[in-house]
């Protein structure tokens, strides 16, 4: 689905589009968010809902006739990109070692470059619990089953790019920050519990010990990264909604969408953490969000606001 007003677009670059995801005001400040965040961080655990309906399942594609460059409105973030990517969709993967154990399931945000119609090349740096996990699987000889979903509810990206510990669940989080259970479905192929909403569900495998070259990718620090060998997702199968809504996250100089992504809820762990051993810390300010010289974004967001009729 493509959207030709695109005014709320400059929103989502800052604190305003955080606010409206946590169902504050508009408004609200920045430092009230993460107040709010680390509030609400203490109601962790809130176990999830599950679901029988799969509103995702509307349309599916799957083997050999899979298509991602005509299933998906791609495009080239970055001029000097060295492909198309995928970068706010929510990756969800299961430690093989220990199957039962819900909160060593693992909902994270992972670049993905789209290397063939159902090909993706994925980046989780080592630490991340999605590379544990594919370590776990390699051990044992086994491929890792992956959920890619695409089109999710804000609050789950929130948690997806949260830096929780290992064993601690992103949609037992979710049901913390939107103060109710967070809907989840199990997906009929991999069976994997994955967001409820979404609009777009990619299933497959991270093949082992299989690595393909990815990238170049245009970071955050304004340079690109070089090539790197990463592991591949074989996609096996694509459920989707009729019309559904694609959603992409712009990385590059700062300021951008990103840095309000991640920055409230390390600011909200940072705080809970200092606070244990140091009860007299009553904030923390782990927000990225510099305006370097000539930042095109807050310029074009304050031409737009300059322009805004008044009353």
């Amino acid at each position: 689905m493509a959207f030709d007003d695109l005014r709320s677009f400059l929103a989502a670059l800052d604190a305003e589009g955080h606010a409206i995801a946590m169902g504050l005001p508009p408004g609200t400040s920045t430092r009230e968010q993460v107040d709010e965040f680390a509030r609400r961080w203490d109601r962790f655990p809130v176990a999830p809902t599950r679901r029988d309906d799969l509103p995702w399942r509307e349309n599916t594609v799957d083997g050999g006739d899979i298509d991602l460059f005509e299933l998906l409105p791609l495009f080239r973030l970055n001029d000097g990109d060295g492909g198309f990517c995928l970068d706010k969709a929510a990756v969800v993967t299961r430690d093989p070692d220990d199957p039962g154990h819900f909160g060593k399931q693992n909902v994270g945000i992972y670049r993905m470059e789209v290397k063939g119609p159902r090909k993706l090349a994925i980046q989780p740096v080592p630490m991340h619990d999605a590379a544990v996990h594919l370590r776990h699987a390699e051990e044992r000889g086994e491929d890792l089953p992956i959920a890619i979903t695409i089109g999710n509810d804000p609050v789950i990206t929130l948690m997806a790019s949260a830096p929780l510990r290992y064993d601690e669940s992103e949609y037992e989080m979710a049901g913390a920050i939107r103060q109710s259970p967070y809907p989840i479905v199990v997906t009929p192929l991999r069976g994997l519990d994955v967001p409820w909403g979404s609009e777009v569900v990619i299933e497959g495998v991270i093949e082992g010990r299989k690595r393909e070259i990815e990238g170049p990718f245009g970071e955050f620090t304004g340079h690109y990264s070089g090539d790197r060998d990463l592991p591949v997702v074989r996609v096996d199968k694509v459920s989707f909604r009729t019309a559904p809504i694609f959603e992409s996250l712009y990385l590059g100089m700062p300021c951008t969408e990103l840095d309000h992504l991640i920055g409230p809820a390390t600011c909200a762990l940072l705080l809970q953490q200092l606070k244990a051993d140091f009860p007299e810390v009553r904030a923390v300010n782990a927000m990225h969000t510099p305006r370097p010289p000539g930042d095109h974004f807050h310029r074009a967001r304050d031409t737009a606001a300059s322009r805004r009729p008044s009353g």
